[in-house]
């Protein structure tokens, strides 16, 4: 690896030059070029296995490139904080973060002893040495590193737990000392491997806040498109080896991705036509080269076509592909016009002395689509659990509506039977036929040897894809989902989201994908004190109440006294979260997607209309520039149509998010 400053790095701190790197004869990176600029901040997005935590590890000096050369300006310090985290167990908390520090500090000790001892013929060389260990030191922050790590770890959440081994803590909570440990550093390159995998969404927010106000350059790879949104201003997207590089945050990226495609598609198709014309010419000009044998004329035009066919060949562009293979499920079922899926009354839980639930009462009318949040380790995925093994009609405390089947996707995919083969654990279910079994799995992306792999050897996102072909072959009408998107890229959540949005019957799931959540559900439990705040709407509307300090959300309650109770509700019961009849939640749920729909219509528009507007912003500048003041001012008057016509969306938009 080849590290350089040079004057091509004014601008560029770091410069991937023709990088490739091959495993075992495949090359998941196939001659990449790209640069990070001081404080630009950029996400890296790709399919699971297309080589990203390649590149982050390339850069970090983990691994080296089998061509190419990355160049790395002199002055940077790299921060890097892997997707997973390994670190020594049985070290506290408080240990982990001073480690460094302790061993800088003591080097430091060791050379001012040996300067105070040194000989007058070799103190020039023990002060040299002092220099270096103390210059080491200030730039770690010298004496006021030990209370910037405590005031680092208490606005992470970790002051309470210097004292713990890093064994008693969560993911979430290890990811969380790594960042500590990047951070110390003091690093003007980030790099994040999955930040925020194992992360509650109160995590996620402070990571989001906290990467907009950082004021080095980060590199993230991240299935979070909100996430992405919010912070980065540039996108690499790394597929079959190659990089496409756009501008913008992940958004504006798939417009411009869009507009790319397209513009290949035309040149794709005009070229297609250029190559029938030239083979015509090529068929005819042979037919009558073999009528005039005699006349070298005519093998001569013939063999002049054949050259320029090839060339044209060699030239012709690719056929864009628009979307590469994702799943694509079809969460079918039996819609029930029951009013209640589930009733919950008086439910605690609590292990020992950690208290997770007390007393708490929830209603899930049939047909709505909730999500179920909270900080890690409050519960959710225990409340799920005890739901699934424990709900039916006459439970005393969680009552499941009698027309209702449930569906589950476990986290931990424990529904999944690892001995069994992917084909033999779809074919376990009652009354399914090999035919069935093998369409659907193709659907989910198991194809070939794929469908005959054990269980045991799959990937967290392989097995989350089984679980969800499960489910299409099931057919439940009440989806009980623990994080099924975990593990998943881009383009799979995507199609999940699209197929839970167009489901028919009741949705209850835990998540922390935001984009996810707002596409899906119209209702939000949320967990706070080991009680339920209960409220209508999204997790954006949830989300921008609870930090407007807004009204708390009211509970649901209502009794269900006989299986054959009746059918009419009161208003009061009809305004509060998930009541209603059937027909009018299912209308009003349908009106708030048809809305969100036309909204989301708005916002690529603006999207499109921005990049418009930036492309002519650039012709003006250049035409003017030249000096072709007719040409500038041409292009001025449509820019200021487009400004014009941005500013109506903007407006529109205002008005339809009120």
């Amino acid at each position: 690896m080849k590290f350089a400053k040079d004057e091509y790095l004014i601008m560029a701190i770091v410069v991937f030059k023709n990088i490739s790197k091959e495993y075992a004869g495949r090359y998941v990176l196939d001659g990449i070029f790209f640069e990070i600029n001081a404080g630009r901040k950029m996400g890296l997005i790709g399919p699971n296995g297309s080589g990203k935590t390649t590149i982050l590890r390339i850069l970090s000096g983990l691994e080296e490139p089998t061509d190419g050369s990355i160049s790395i300006a002199g002055d940077v310090r790299i921060g890097y904080v892997p997707q997973y985290v390994e670190i020594e167990e049985d070290r506290t908390v408080w240990d982990y973060v001073l480690k460094e520090h302790a061993r800088v500090q003591e080097d430091l000790r060791h050379k001012e002893e040996r300067l105070a001892r040194a000989e007058a013929d070799g103190m020039d060389a023990a002060l040299s040495e002092y220099q270096k260990a103390r210059d080491r030191f200030d730039r770690m922050g010298g004496d006021h590193f030990v209370q910037r790590a405590r005031a680092l770890l208490e606005s992470l959440g970790l002051s309470g737990r210097t004292d713990n081994k890093v064994s008693q803590l969560s993911g979430g909570e290890k990811n969380v000392l790594s960042m500590t440990h990047a951070l110390l550093a003091d690093p003007n390159l980030l790099i994040l491997d999955e930040p925020g995998n194992h992360l509650d969404y109160m995590g996620l927010a402070w990571l989001d806040e906290f990467l907009r106000q950082f004021r080095g350059a980060v590199l993230i790879v991240s299935h979070n498109r909100y996430l992405l949104d919010r912070v980065v201003d540039g996108i690499l997207e790394l597929d079959e080896g190659k990089l496409n590089i756009y501008s913008g945050n992940y958004s504006q990226s798939r417009v411009i991705r869009m507009e790319r495609l397209k513009s290949q598609q035309a040149q794709y198709v005009a070229y297609q036509k250029r190559l029938d014309h030239l083979e015509a010419l090529v068929r005819k000009f042979g037919d009558i080269a073999q009528g005039h044998a005699s006349d070298n004329t005519w093998g001569r035009r013939l063999r002049a076509r054949r050259s320029q066919l090839e060339r044209e060949r060699a030239k012709a562009v690719d056929k864009p592909v628009f979307e590469k293979a994702s799943i694509n499920p079809d969460f079918q079922t039996d819609p029930t016009r029951a009013d209640i899926a589930m009733q919950i009354r008086d439910y605690s839980k609590a292990y020992d002395k950690l208290k997770l639930f007390e007393h708490i009462d929830w209603d899930i009318a049939g047909g709505t689509a909730w999500a179920l949040i909270g900080p890690n380790g409050c519960g959710k995925t225990t409340l799920l659990r005890d739901i699934v093994r424990e709900g039916h009609w006459e439970h005393p405390v969680i009552r499941i509506g009698p027309s209702f089947t449930i569906g589950y996707c476990a986290q931990e995919q424990e529904v999944l039977a690892g001995d069994n083969t992917v084909f033999e654990e779809l074919m376990s279910i009652k009354d399914t036929v090999k035919e069935q079994v093998l369409g659907i799995l193709a659907r989910f992306l198991f194809r070939d040897e794929e469908v005959y792999k054990k269980i045991s050897n799959l990937s967290g996102g392989e097995r989350n894809r089984l679980q969800l072909a499960r489910l299409m072959l099931l057919k439940p009408n009440f989806l009980i989902l623990d994080e099924p998107t975990n593990h998943l890229d881009i383009p799979t959540r995507e199609a999940v989201e699209e197929a839970l949005s167009e489901f028919e019957g009741t949705i209850l799931v835990v998540s922390h994908d935001r984009y996810f959540l707002d596409k899906v559900v119209d209702h939000v439990a949320e967990v706070r004190d080991r009680r339920l705040k209960l409220s209508s709407g999204n997790f954006s509307q949830f989300w921008q109440s609870r930090k407007e300090g807004g009204i708390e959300p009211q509970s649901v309650t209502g009794r269900i006294t006989h299986r054959a109770r009746s059918r009419v509700q009161t208003k009061e019961d009809k305004s509060k979260p998930g009541g209603g009849s059937w027909r009018e939640r299912k209308a009003e749920a349908a009106a708030r997607r048809k809305e969100q729909r036309r909204i989301e219509k708005i916002e690529r528009q603006i999207a499109e209309t921005e990049q418009e507007k930036q492309m002519l912003e650039e012709q003006v500048a250049e035409a003017f520039t030249r000096g072709d003041n007719e040409q500038g001012q041409m292009l001025s008057q449509d820019l200021r149509q487009v400004i014009a016509q941005l500013e109506e969306l903007y407006q529109v938009w205002l008005e339809r998010e009120e």
